[in-house]
Protein backbone atom coordinates (compact mmCIF):
# COMPACT_ATOMS: atom_id res chain seq x y z
CA UNK A 1 0.00 0.00 0.00
CA UNK A 2 1.50 3.36 -0.53
CA UNK A 3 2.32 5.53 1.93
CA UNK A 4 -0.36 8.63 1.24
CA UNK A 5 -3.15 5.76 1.42
CA UNK A 6 -2.11 4.67 4.66
CA UNK A 7 -2.25 7.91 6.38
CA UNK A 8 -5.51 8.55 4.92
CA UNK A 9 -7.16 5.44 6.67
CA UNK A 10 -4.87 6.05 9.74
CA UNK A 11 -6.74 9.81 9.98
CA UNK A 12 -10.27 8.43 9.31
CA UNK A 13 -9.82 5.82 11.60
CA UNK A 14 -8.67 8.24 14.29
CA UNK A 15 -11.87 10.67 13.18
CA UNK A 16 -13.91 7.89 13.74
CA UNK A 17 -12.63 6.60 16.95
CA UNK A 18 -12.49 9.95 18.46
CA UNK A 19 -16.42 10.39 17.66
CA UNK A 20 -17.07 7.03 18.99
CA UNK A 21 -15.41 8.30 22.21
CA UNK A 22 -16.94 11.51 22.72
CA UNK A 23 -20.39 10.31 21.98
CA UNK A 24 -19.95 7.52 24.89
CA UNK A 25 -18.31 10.24 27.53
CA UNK A 26 -21.46 12.23 26.64
CA UNK A 27 -24.23 9.76 27.25
CA UNK A 28 -22.17 8.78 30.56
CA UNK A 29 -22.35 12.23 31.41
CA UNK A 30 -25.94 12.35 30.93
CA UNK A 31 -26.67 9.20 32.33
CA UNK A 32 -24.95 10.37 35.83
CA UNK A 33 -25.99 13.71 35.53
CA UNK A 34 -29.38 12.03 35.70
CA UNK A 35 -28.75 9.88 38.58
CA UNK A 36 -27.06 12.56 40.30
CA UNK A 37 -29.88 15.42 39.65
CA UNK A 38 -32.80 13.57 41.04
CA UNK A 39 -34.50 15.26 43.82
CA UNK A 40 -34.22 11.84 45.79
CA UNK A 41 -30.84 11.88 45.11
CA UNK A 42 -29.90 15.10 45.96
CA UNK A 43 -31.68 14.40 49.28
CA UNK A 44 -30.11 10.94 50.07
CA UNK A 45 -26.44 12.60 49.40
CA UNK A 46 -27.51 15.66 51.93
CA UNK A 47 -28.54 13.14 54.31
CA UNK A 48 -25.28 11.44 54.24
CA UNK A 49 -22.99 14.41 54.44
CA UNK A 50 -24.95 15.69 57.49
CA UNK A 51 -24.81 12.43 59.03
CA UNK A 52 -20.52 12.31 58.30
CA UNK A 53 -20.72 16.07 59.69
CA UNK A 54 -22.23 15.47 62.56
CA UNK A 55 -20.32 11.79 63.52
CA UNK A 56 -17.18 14.47 62.75
CA UNK A 57 -18.00 16.58 65.38
CA UNK A 58 -19.61 13.98 67.54
CA UNK A 59 -15.52 12.67 67.35
CA UNK A 60 -14.40 16.39 68.24
CA UNK A 61 -16.74 16.66 71.30
CA UNK A 62 -15.58 13.46 73.05
CA UNK A 63 -11.79 14.36 72.30
CA UNK A 64 -12.19 17.98 74.41
CA UNK A 65 -11.95 16.76 78.22
CA UNK A 66 -11.69 19.04 80.91
CA UNK A 67 -8.80 18.11 83.35
CA UNK A 68 -7.41 21.98 84.43
CA UNK A 69 -8.17 21.30 88.11
CA UNK A 70 -6.78 18.22 88.44
CA UNK A 71 -3.70 18.89 86.13
CA UNK A 72 -3.50 21.67 89.42
CA UNK A 73 -3.89 19.11 91.94
CA UNK A 74 -1.29 17.03 90.47
CA UNK A 75 1.25 20.20 90.10
CA UNK A 76 0.84 21.24 93.34
CA UNK A 77 1.92 17.99 95.02
CA UNK A 78 4.40 17.46 92.97
CA UNK A 79 6.24 20.04 92.08
CA UNK A 80 4.16 23.11 94.06
CA UNK A 81 3.54 24.55 90.51
CA UNK A 82 6.46 24.69 89.46
CA UNK A 83 7.33 24.48 85.35
CA UNK A 84 11.20 25.01 86.25
CA UNK A 85 11.15 22.33 89.03
CA UNK A 86 13.55 19.61 89.23
CA UNK A 87 14.07 16.44 91.62
CA UNK A 88 14.93 17.83 94.89
CA UNK A 89 14.38 21.08 94.60
CA UNK A 90 10.73 22.11 93.88
CA UNK A 91 11.75 26.06 94.11
CA UNK A 92 13.77 26.30 91.07
CA UNK A 93 14.50 29.03 89.42
CA UNK A 94 18.35 29.58 88.36
CA UNK A 95 17.87 27.12 86.16
CA UNK A 96 14.62 27.67 83.15
CA UNK A 97 13.61 24.74 81.70
CA UNK A 98 10.94 26.55 80.11
CA UNK A 99 13.65 28.30 77.99
CA UNK A 100 15.36 25.19 77.14
CA UNK A 101 14.40 22.67 74.40
CA UNK A 102 13.06 19.17 74.57
CA UNK A 103 16.42 17.98 73.45
CA UNK A 104 18.24 20.35 75.78
CA UNK A 105 16.43 19.21 78.70
CA UNK A 106 16.70 15.39 77.99
CA UNK A 107 20.63 16.11 77.83
CA UNK A 108 20.52 17.87 81.53
CA UNK A 109 18.33 15.13 82.84
CA UNK A 110 20.89 12.40 81.61
CA UNK A 111 23.68 14.36 83.22
CA UNK A 112 21.52 14.79 86.37
CA UNK A 113 21.11 11.15 86.81
CA UNK A 114 25.21 10.48 85.53
CA UNK A 115 26.38 13.09 88.60
CA UNK A 116 24.29 10.34 91.02
CA UNK A 117 21.09 12.03 91.46
CA UNK A 118 18.20 9.44 92.01
CA UNK A 119 15.58 10.84 89.56
CA UNK A 120 15.55 12.94 86.77
CA UNK A 121 12.16 14.20 87.34
CA UNK A 122 12.07 18.02 85.81
CA UNK A 123 9.01 20.11 85.23
CA UNK A 124 5.43 21.59 86.57
CA UNK A 125 4.46 17.46 86.01
CA UNK A 126 7.78 16.28 87.10
CA UNK A 127 8.21 14.05 84.01
CA UNK A 128 11.24 11.59 84.74
CA UNK A 129 13.85 11.39 81.22
CA UNK A 130 12.02 7.42 79.71
CA UNK A 131 8.96 9.33 80.12
CA UNK A 132 9.61 12.65 78.66
CA UNK A 133 11.17 10.31 75.61
CA UNK A 134 7.90 8.22 75.06
CA UNK A 135 5.56 10.93 74.87
CA UNK A 136 7.70 13.17 72.54
CA UNK A 137 7.86 9.87 70.21
CA UNK A 138 4.13 8.73 70.81
CA UNK A 139 3.46 12.58 69.81
CA UNK A 140 5.95 13.15 67.55
CA UNK A 141 7.19 15.75 69.05
CA UNK A 142 10.43 18.04 67.40
CA UNK A 143 13.27 17.96 70.22
CA UNK A 144 14.02 21.65 69.17
CA UNK A 145 10.59 22.44 70.62
CA UNK A 146 10.79 24.43 73.45
CA UNK A 147 10.01 22.90 77.00
CA UNK A 148 7.29 25.49 77.67
CA UNK A 149 4.30 25.94 79.60
CA UNK A 150 2.37 24.97 76.88
CA UNK A 151 4.31 21.90 75.91
CA UNK A 152 4.60 20.76 79.52
CA UNK A 153 0.40 20.85 80.21
CA UNK A 154 0.52 19.10 76.80
CA UNK A 155 2.45 16.55 77.56
CA UNK A 156 0.66 15.69 80.94
CA UNK A 157 -2.60 15.50 79.55
CA UNK A 158 -1.37 13.09 76.92
CA UNK A 159 -0.44 11.12 80.51
CA UNK A 160 -3.55 11.78 81.39
CA UNK A 161 -4.99 9.80 78.65
CA UNK A 162 -2.28 7.16 78.87
CA UNK A 163 -3.81 6.36 82.35
CA UNK A 164 -7.42 6.42 81.23
CA UNK A 165 -9.22 9.71 82.04
CA UNK A 166 -11.74 8.92 78.34
CA UNK A 167 -12.63 5.90 79.94
CA UNK A 168 -13.19 7.52 82.82
CA UNK A 169 -15.74 10.47 81.95
CA UNK A 170 -16.89 7.72 79.59
CA UNK A 171 -18.07 5.41 82.59
CA UNK A 172 -15.62 2.35 81.34
CA UNK A 173 -13.71 3.19 84.62
CA UNK A 174 -14.45 3.55 88.21
CA UNK A 175 -13.10 6.71 90.18
CA UNK A 176 -11.29 4.10 92.34
CA UNK A 177 -9.41 2.56 89.27
CA UNK A 178 -9.02 6.24 88.04
CA UNK A 179 -7.43 7.22 90.81
CA UNK A 180 -5.22 4.30 91.19
CA UNK A 181 -3.77 4.18 87.66
CA UNK A 182 -2.90 7.93 88.38
CA UNK A 183 -0.65 7.17 91.25
CA UNK A 184 1.14 4.84 89.58
CA UNK A 185 2.27 8.04 87.44
CA UNK A 186 2.65 10.40 89.79
CA UNK A 187 3.87 9.64 92.63
CA UNK A 188 2.75 12.01 95.10
CA UNK A 189 -0.80 10.90 94.20
CA UNK A 190 -2.47 8.37 97.03
CA UNK A 191 -2.64 4.87 95.38
CA UNK A 192 -6.49 5.06 96.52
CA UNK A 193 -7.15 1.35 96.39
CA UNK A 194 -6.03 -1.52 97.79
CA UNK A 195 -3.83 -2.20 101.29
CA UNK A 196 -2.79 1.11 102.88
CA UNK A 197 -4.78 3.99 100.06
CA UNK A 198 -3.19 6.89 101.53
CA UNK A 199 0.55 5.58 100.36
CA UNK A 200 1.91 6.10 97.69
CA UNK A 201 2.00 3.71 95.07
CA UNK A 202 5.79 3.69 95.08
CA UNK A 203 5.92 4.01 99.41
CA UNK A 204 8.96 2.17 100.30
CA UNK A 205 11.26 2.98 97.60
CA UNK A 206 13.37 5.99 99.71
CA UNK A 207 11.86 8.87 97.46
CA UNK A 208 8.47 9.13 97.34
CA UNK A 209 5.56 9.16 99.50
CA UNK A 210 1.72 10.59 99.08
CA UNK A 211 1.28 14.43 99.81
CA UNK A 212 -2.60 14.33 98.97
CA UNK A 213 -5.42 12.40 100.76
CA UNK A 214 -7.54 9.87 99.08
CA UNK A 215 -10.69 12.43 99.38
CA UNK A 216 -8.57 15.18 97.89
CA UNK A 217 -7.84 12.73 95.33
CA UNK A 218 -11.58 11.88 94.29
CA UNK A 219 -12.41 15.45 94.86
CA UNK A 220 -10.50 16.62 91.75
CA UNK A 221 -10.85 13.83 89.85
CA UNK A 222 -14.55 14.69 90.38
CA UNK A 223 -13.75 18.40 88.12
CA UNK A 224 -12.94 16.14 85.49
CA UNK A 225 -16.01 16.14 82.53
CA UNK A 226 -16.69 15.98 78.49
CA UNK A 227 -16.52 19.36 77.49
Amino acid sequence: MAPKSYNKIWMRYKRKLYKTMTRRFKKRRRYLSSILLKPRNILGFLIIGGLISLMLVNMNERQRIHTAELLNTIAEVESKNNYNAYFGNPDNASIQFTSMTVGEVLVWQEQFIEQGNPSSAVGRYQFIDSTLRGLVRELTIDENSKFDESLQDRLAVALLERRGVREYVENKMSREAFAHSLSQEWAALPRAIGENPEQSYYAGDGLNKAQLSVDEMFASIATVRKL
